[in-house]
């Protein structure tokens, strides 16, 4: 059976004390769409006036902004606090006519432990039929 998903753990804050900025690089070649999901342990908001964006490259060297991606310029965030059971930001992704590499910041407005940037690829051009494509050590009704 084919799966039209591969889930990617793109950084983990390991810090016990905590980090306010956390980034990651995404290889998205062969994939449509990106769900790009920042999550935290933290009861806290994103920051008011922080760097949330995602951006684009061509290499994982460099890396441009695109419309519609960075918050204080495209959006604004919703600075309230929030339960630790709801994403913090979810970025959705169309990856028609982008780069191959997506760079995501995830600014938390205090440091927070136990922050996590997940990205979910969707569409793939090939189907995924394997556990390693799927992103994961092991799949079950793959």
């Amino acid at each position: 059976m084919r799966q039209n998903t591969k889930t990617i753990v793109g950084a983990i804050n390991t810090n016990t004390s905590g980090v306010s900025t956390l980034s990651a690089e995404f290889d998205t070649l062969g994939f449509s769409f990106a769900k790009i999901i920042c999550l935290s342990s933290s009861t806290g908001a994103v920051a008011a006036a922080g760097t949330n964006k995602v951006e684009e490259g061509d290499t994982t060297s460099s890396y441009a902004t695109f419309a519609g991606a960075i918050q204080g310029t495209d959006w604004t965030a919703v600075t309230t606090t929030n339960a630790t059971s709801l994403a913090k930001l979810i970025f959705n992704v169309d990856l028609r006519g982008r780069k191959r590499y997506l760079k995501t910041t995830f600014t938390h407005a205090t440091a927070g432990v136990g922050e996590v940037i997940i990205a979910e690829l969707s569409n793939p051009y090939d189907g995924i039929s394997d556990t390693a494509a799927a992103g994961a050590a092991n799949a079950v009704g793959l």
